[in-house]
């Protein structure tokens, strides 16, 4: 199973141009499900219309602000639930049932995204699936208390992480023995290079998956990510942020 995240930059930058590269983008990883960030209600139509590999999804408005989250999905869609910051979807897959939330945290404050990671992950704990999967923009990087808080290395709120979450591309950087790389690249992606930003570049958007299994613990096969073409005509990537993505096989 291929499980996918974007976040496709809500902006006029770029378009209409940048939408067929994001349409491009999704059509070539080709996932099962696919989680995008930051899209607007118009794009969501726009992107129905045009990508038509997948029969089902589900968009919910991020916090009343203008633009949303999409869930694509291959599978059927036997259940819709949202939670302030997560749009989280179940599908069956090969006689498992798969939950999949779809996270875009706050970025201008670490209390809001403490308080918002807390409260998913314990939304998660009351839905019932065989396989859990966060997948998305965390706007936290490897150091940050969301991600520690996610993989069982501090508490957040009188509150822990129990069964912690393993966040696969560490997983498949030690399987590997490869770096891991930045999805919000400051030095390689043409958004940035016209910026003077006085930060690092970071590995905001990732894919977890529950450390808890009702049947046998999945392999992960590969995890990679794209969205990092260059457009010649442009000088633009798809977006702001790479995607990614992670193949399991259920046994």
């Amino acid at each position: 199973m291929k499980i996918a995240s974007f976040n496709i930059w809500n902006s006029e930058k770029i378009m209409p141009k940048r939408q067929q590269q994001i349409i491009d983008e999704i059509e070539e990883v080709n996932a099962h499900i696919i989680c995008l960030q930051d899209v607007k209600e118009e794009i969501y139509s726009e992107l129905i219309s045009k990508i038509t590999q997948y029969q089902y999804s589900y968009y919910h408005d991020h916090n009343n602000e203008n633009a949303g989250m999409v869930v694509f999905s291959k599978l059927p869609i036997t259940t819709k639930k949202y939670i302030e910051c997560a749009a989280i979807i179940t599908c069956e897959y090969d006689g498992n049932t798969i939950l999949i939330a779809n996270v875009h945290l706050p970025w201008d404050s670490i209390l809001k995204k403490e308080k918002n990671i807390v409260d998913i992950n314990e939304e998660i704990i009351k839905l019932d699936a065989d396989y859990g999967f966060l997948v998305g923009d965390f706007n936290s990087s490897d150091s940050s208390s969301v991600h520690h808080y996610l993989t069982g290395q501090r508490s957040l709120h009188n509150t822990e992480a129990n069964p912690i979450w393993e966040d696969l591309g560490e997983v498949y950087s030690q399987k590997t023995n490869t770096k891991l790389e930045y999805t919000l690249d400051l030095i390689n992606n043409p958004r940035w290079k016209r910026i003077s930003l006085p930060c690092s570049s970071e590995r905001f958007d990732r894919i977890y998956i529950k450390g808890a299994f009702k049947n046998a613990p999945p392999v992960l096969d590969n995890y990679y990510l794209f969205g990092k073409k260059v457009d010649e005509e442009s000088g633009y990537c798809a977006s702001t942020h790479y995607g990614v993505v992670a193949e399991v096989m259920f046994r």
